[in-house]
């Protein structure tokens, strides 16, 4: 493996980030314990549909992965570029058809029901 050295700084900051990461999210916990507020309004409302999510996100990376083969194949593009640019861009895809996907059912969840 040529990047042998690379995986240090990034197990690094990753770390660093986590850290800091907890540490705001505690002191913004205490915050609200000391001010008599209830800490369940930071938790997520349960329903996000995750495996939708990740099931698209993989599907997007999938189909962008295979247009690039097609791309690299027939000479569109280089081999690095096609790879690389077709998952970004089919995965980004697919993460904003969740979105919309979630918004419109969030918005149906919360229209009252007609009884006549």
């Amino acid at each position: 493996m040529q990047n042998e050295g690379l995986w240090i700084p990034i197990a690094f900051f990753a770390m660093i980030l986590g850290i800091v990461y907890m540490s705001y999210r505690k002191k913004e916990r205490m915050a609200l314990i000391q001010s008599g507020r209830d800490a369940s309004i930071l938790k997520e409302d349960g329903r996000c549909y995750s495996s939708l999510k990740w099931g698209l996100l993989l599907f997007g990376v999938g189909l962008g992965l295979l247009i690039a083969e097609f791309m690299a194949k027939y000479e569109v593009m280089s081999d690095e570029a096609a790879y690389f640019s077709m998952a970004s861009i089919f995965g980004g895809m697919a993460l904003i058809i969740d979105f919309f996907i979630e918004k419109h059912r969030k918005e149906g969840e919360s229209e009252p029901t007609k009884t006549e």
